[in-house]
């Protein structure tokens, strides 16, 4: 079935970057893009009208954790002070006898959700980590029903974390947990790479610099060569784990891990803050960021969720300039990936105390042809002949936007998720006049709902202090 999309500007590739071609037009015929210019005189079986829009690639998730949104409102709290900007330790370390009652993985309906709301956000690729999980079966039936395109595999790593009824951090370290947690990860990515009509690729997911062996890193990357997968780890997420490394292994995070041999163009660094010269480190020595640089290693950094705690990149620009290859994540809701771009730019601008820094030029571009070099793809992040036919389509025809110059400007200063009008995967159209089209929005919050309620009663049971969610996280205003 061939399909023209015509009208409005088109985010064209000339082959080394995007360009909008105004009242463009672009034509796919069933998985793959036929054409992209100015006119086609062809016979089309259906045309989409995309006057006032933004027709862009379909845009790239670098790191997103599938799962309710509840538990969310308790990792990035600001009046919830575990630790000092430990973001994923502050939800992450339950009681050990509290642990069974956290963390609690719901693939029908948080999981489920949780990808849906990041594709109507326009993401048409995301990579997802950890959620298989144990059974990975019905996350795969999951990923297949709602239709998006996903990297994925199960997260391992040798140690467990927990908190001590002070609220102290103990490290569980186990060897075993952390092979048998790769020999998991293998059998995935051997079983499934492939899965869901070719729409479900595999990678290794270590958990953190500091919760890994670094003979478990240097397995992970041996065996990812073996066979044929790319890599991401967590690292420099936070404070704590940059000193424990450098304590333990007299090195920075991201030194260890050149020094083993970890780094090289197939593996990416979720987040990727906290490297030396930060301002919150007082550590100047070493250069974390040359490292990455001349590695080829990618950074998949998600601005709002460190925006939360107060903190930023130091800085976009300077990695890029650097010559390190930017993607754009996630992680935390709302996952909004439009959202995450302008919050991407502004805080490089604060951090270069600068207008001119955070480009929306280098954010678009870390959003599709940033994330595409990260996955080794070639035929995502760009709308040319031959690549997937995965499209999202922005409404700028609205009073928000305004008068258009810049379309890439405009949906990087103003656009949200909800602008978002169409999402095209492989060339099926899966959210058409902002509503996503294979099950009943209703009835899915109805349960999410339901979902977060019981995640939230259940606080007290693996929280350290044994207080129920209105005392750890006090709500913004008294609610009665």
């Amino acid at each position: 079935m061939k399909t023209l999309i015509q009208g409005g500007y088109v985010v064209g590739f000339d082959g080394r970057e995007h360009e909008i071609i105004k009242d463009g037009v672009v034509v796919y015929e069933n998985d793959r893009v036929a054409f992209v210019g100015k006119d086609y005189k062809e016979r089309v079986d259906k045309t989409i009208d995309a006057k006032g829009c933004l027709v862009s690639p379909g845009l790239i998730d670098t790191h997103f954790h599938s799962g309710i949104n509840a538990s969310d409102y308790l990792l990035n709290e600001a009046n919830k002070v575990d630790y000092f900007a430990s973001n994923y330790l502050s939800h992450g370390a339950p009681t050990r006898e509290g642990a069974q009652h956290a963390h609690l993985k719901d693939v029908d309906v948080g999981q489920r959700f949780s990808l849906i709301h990041v594709l109507k956000s326009g993401v048409t690729t995301t990579l997802e980590i950890g959620g298989p999980g144990a059974d990975p079966a019905p996350f795969v039936a999951m990923v297949d029903e709602v239709g998006i395109r996903c990297y994925t595999g199960p997260s391992y790593k040798n140690v467990s974390f927990f908190q001590d009824r002070e609220g102290r951090l103990e490290y569980d370290w186990n060897d075993a947990r952390g092979s048998e947690g790769l020999e998991r990860a293998i059998d995935f990515a051997k079983k499934y790479n492939g899965a869901c009509k070719g729409r479900l690729h595999t990678m290794l997911f270590p958990g953190h610099v500091d919760s890994c062996t670094p003979e478990l890193m240097k397995q992970t990357r041996k065996a990812a060569k073996e066979i044929g997968v790319r890599v991401q780890i967590h690292a420099t997420i936070n404070l704590f784990e940059f000193h424990t490394v450098l304590q333990r292994e007299r090195a920075t995070p991201i030194e260890l891990l050149q020094r083993i041999g970890f780094l090289d163009p197939e593996v990416s660094l979720s987040h990727c803050i906290f490297i030396s010269g930060h301002s919150w480190l007082a550590y100047p020595y070493g250069d974390d960021l040359k490292i990455i640089a001349d590695s080829g290693a990618s950074v998949a950094y998600s601005p709002l969720k460190y925006l939360k705690l107060g903190i930023v990149m130091e800085s976009f620009d300077k990695y890029l300039n650097s010559g390190v290859n930017m993607g754009i994540g996630t992680d935390t809701f709302p996952k909004d990936i439009l959202s995450d771009m302008r919050y991407a730019a502004l805080a490089s601008r604060v951090a270069e105390k600068s207008f001119a820094a955070g480009h929306p030029r280098d954010v678009f571009n870390a959003a599709t042809l940033g994330g595409a070099k990260l996955v080794g793809r070639d035929d995502l992040g760009r709308l040319a002949k031959g690549a997937k036919a995965d499209i999202a389509i922005i409404n700028l025809r609205d009073i928000a936007f305004g008068a258009v110059r810049d379309p890439i400007k405009a949906v990087v200063e103003t656009a949200v998720s909800r602008d978002v009008r169409t999402v095209i995967v492989d060339g099926e159209t899966l959210v058409d006049d902002h509503k996503y089209l294979r099950l009943n929005e209703d009835e899915l919050l109805d349960k999410v709902q339901a979902k977060g309620e019981h995640v939230w009663d259940s606080v007290a049971k693996w929280h350290w202090t044994g207080k129920g969610v209105d005392e750890v996280v006090p709500p913004a205003f008294r609610m009665r």
